[in-house]
C-alpha cells in the first residue's frame, strides 16, 4: 500500500472509530414532529357529494376536514340538509373541525351563521366579514360559544379587505379572544407575501391553515411545486409548535384525487406526522 493510500485509509478508519459519519453515510436531517391535525378543505372536492367526500378522505387516510363545500356556505346553506351531513360524516369517521362560511356582508348573514353553527355543532368558523360587522360577529361568538377565524383571500381584479398580514391583524384589533386567523398560504403567495414570514408575524393568532401552493396568481399546484417554499413553511410551523388544523386545499380540476394524494405525501415526507 502506498503512503498516500495508507494515510487515506487511516484517516477514514480513525473517523469511524471516533464515532464520526463518513460522507457516504451522512444521515438525512431529522424531520420535525408535527403537533397539528392534517386535514382537507372540502372545497377541494366540491364536485362530489358527502358520500364521495367520505370516500376521498378514506382513500387519502385523512379524517379531518374544514367543511367548505359551496352548498353549505352562506347564504345558500339549507338547515334541513345539516342532520344528514353530520350523520354521514360520523358514519365515515370524518371529523368536522371547522366550518367555512364565506364572506358576511349583512346582519342577516350573521344571523344565518348563528343558526348554522348551532345546527352543525361546530366551535370554529373560518370566513370574513365587512369591517363594520366585526363587533357583531364578536358578540355572536360570545353568545354562541364559537370562535371566528378571519381568512385572507385573493380575488383577480380587485382588492379584498384581508390580503396581507397587516390586514388580518387589523381585523383582530380591539376584538376579543373569540377572533383568530385562518391563514391561507396560496392567497398569501399570490398577493406577494412569503407564507412563512406571514405565519411568523401572525403566529400567536393562527389556529387554522389552508395549505396551498401556487405558481402563477390564482393557480394551484401540488405542494412543493410552486413559489411558496412549502417545505420550509411546514417545517417552520412544526418547529414552532402549531397545533391547530392544517387543511390541504387544491382548487384546480373537478376531482383532483391524484394531486391531493401527492400533497398528502409531501406533507408526510416533510414531517413526522401520524394523521
Amino acid at each position: 500500500m502506498s503512503m498516500f493510500h495508507r494515510r487515506g485509509f487511516l484517516r477514514f478508519s480513525s473517523l469511524a472509530l471516533a464515532g464520526g459519519t463518513l460522507p457516504s453515510q451522512a444521515a438525512p436531517p431529522e424531520r420535525p414532529r408535527a403537533k397539528f391535525q392534517l386535514g382537507i378543505g372540502t372545497y377541494t372536492f366540491r364536485s362530489v357529494d358527502v358520500d364521495g367526500l367520505v370516500a376521498r378522505c378514506r382513500e387519502l387516510g385523512v379524517g379531518n376536514i374544514e367543511l367548505s363545500h359551496p352548498q353549505y356556505m352562506l347564504p345558500q346553506v339549507k338547515l334541513e340538509a345539516i342532520p344528514a351531513l353530520k350523520e354521514k360524516l360520523k358514519a365515515g369517521r370524518v371529523q368536522m373541525h371547522s366550518y367555512y362560511c364565506g364572506h358576511m356582508r349583512t346582519r342577516a348573514d350573521l344571523d344565518r351563521l348563528q343558526q348554522v353553527v348551532e345546527a352543525m355543532g361546530v366551535r370554529q368558523v373560518s370566513g370574513s366579514a365587512e369591517r363594520e360587522l366585526l363587533p357583531d360577529v364578536d358578540r355572536a361568538c360570545s353568545s354562541g360559544g364559537f370562535r371566528f377565524g378571519t381568512h385572507n383571500h385573493y380575488f383577480k381584479g380587485r382588492k379584498f379587505l384581508y390580503e396581507s398580514p397587516h390586514d388580518l391583524l387589523s381585523a383582530l384589533a380591539g376584538r376579543s379572544a373569540n377572533f383568530f386567523v385562518t391563514l391561507d398560504t396560496g392567497h398569501m403567495i399570490t398577493c406577494g407575501f412569503d407564507p412563512t414570514e406571514a405565519y411568523l408575524k401572525l403566529q400567536q393568532h393562527v389556529r387554522i391553515i389552508h395549505l396551498k401552493d401556487e405558481d402563477t396568481p390564482g393557480h394551484n399546484v401540488v405542494l412543493g411545486k410552486g413559489k411558496g417554499d412549502l417545505g420550509k413553511f411546514l417545517q417552520t410551523i412544526a418547529r414552532e409548535g402549531f397545533d391547530g388544523l392544517a387543511a390541504i386545499e387544491y382548487e384546480e380540476g373537478t376531482d383532483p384525487r391524484e394531486e391531493v394524494a401527492e400533497c398528502v405525501r409531501f406533507v408526510r415526507e416533510q414531517l413526522r406526522i401520524k394523521n
